[in-house]
């Protein structure tokens, strides 16, 4: 049966995913022959008149957030090479993210899983990235982008980075005097998904082409119509631009990640009441970190 399918992640372990594509098998076979056989699996694709195959490997952590251990002498070193005004108070409001997430999986009874170490170091970079000068809006969605883009969290890097957005929006709204109670996405009936996952969706879209247009390039070459990735999300390889340096996709594909994430912001705003976010000047990197700062969760 001819296959316009390919699977990003392992149909059978989600821990591994693509990592090499080839329709010789002699090549291919060689270059399986040089990982370890624990991290390493291999999938075949009849494709028309040829097979292609797929390389699958498992990079990073497995398991849950039970079995990270992070040490504070190297959170505390982490955060020490830290700006103490413009960075660190935004890498402790992220850090703290993650850890209501975690501990909502606790209380649900399933832990988080993870599938990387928490880099917290990155978050002066992500910060680096973002155009402090710009409207609230912009900003919030250039934060989110590129916290997401950095992938620090050893997961729900989305819903961390959204709970950031969401800080930044409502201090641009309301101020320091106001409690954080306003831009709330989550509603007792999840009305919210409705609107916030095909941003989420498209996102995991955008980054999965950024790491792989060579080989999803070389896929639709084989005649391969559609990359599908865990969660069932699928991509349209005839939708991509993927006939380009992969320098040139990473700085292409991060554009468009943070004119995505722009977009999110404003439908927030649209949705929350306060549309002239838009318009309106945001706050510098220093004013939300000193406001971050004196939130109390």
């Amino acid at each position: 049966m001819e296959h316009r399918v390919v699977y990003y992640h392992h149909p059978l372990d989600k821990r591994y995913s693509l990592e090499y594509v080839d329709d010789d098998a002699t090549q291919f076979a060689e270059r399986y022959g040089g990982y370890d056989s624990g991290t390493v699996k291999a999938l075949g694709y009849p494709t028309g008149e040829t097979e292609i195959y797929c390389l699958y490997t498992q990079t990073g952590e497995a398991g849950t957030a039970d079995d990270l251990e992070i040490s504070e002498a190297e959170l505390v070193a982490a955060l020490d090479d830290m700006h103490p005004d413009r960075e660190r108070p935004i890498a402790i409001g992220l850090l703290e993210a993650w850890e209501g997430v975690r501990e909502e999986a606790e209380k649900s009874g399933d832990g988080l899983e993870i599938y990387k170490a928490l880099e917290l170091g990155r978050v002066p970079e992500a910060l680096t990235e973002v155009n402090w000068n710009g409207t609230a809006t912009d900003v919030a969605g250039e934060l989110m982008s590129n916290l997401i883009l950095r992938h620090i969290l050893p997961n729900a890097n989305h819903r961390c980075s959204i709970s950031m957005l969401q800080f930044y929006l409502d201090f641009c709204t309301f101020g320091r005097e106001v409690e954080y109670n306003g831009l709330r996405l989550h509603t007792t009936d999840n009305d919210w998904r409705a609107w916030v996952d095909p941003y989420i969706t498209q996102s995991k879209r955008i980054l999965t082409v950024r790491r792989n247009n060579v080989r999803f390039k070389k896929l639709s070459e084989y005649g391969v119509e559609t990359v599908v990735r865990k969660g069932g999300i699928e991509i349209a390889l005839a939708d991509w631009d993927l006939d380009m340096h992969y320098r040139d996709a990473w700085t292409h594909y991060a554009r468009k990640h943070e004119q995505l994430c722009v977009r999110f912001a404003e439908e927030i705003a649209e949705r929350a009441g306060v549309p002239e976010l838009g318009d309106r000047d945001g706050l510098t990197q220093t004013a939300f970190a000193s406001l971050l700062a004196g939130h109390e969760p």
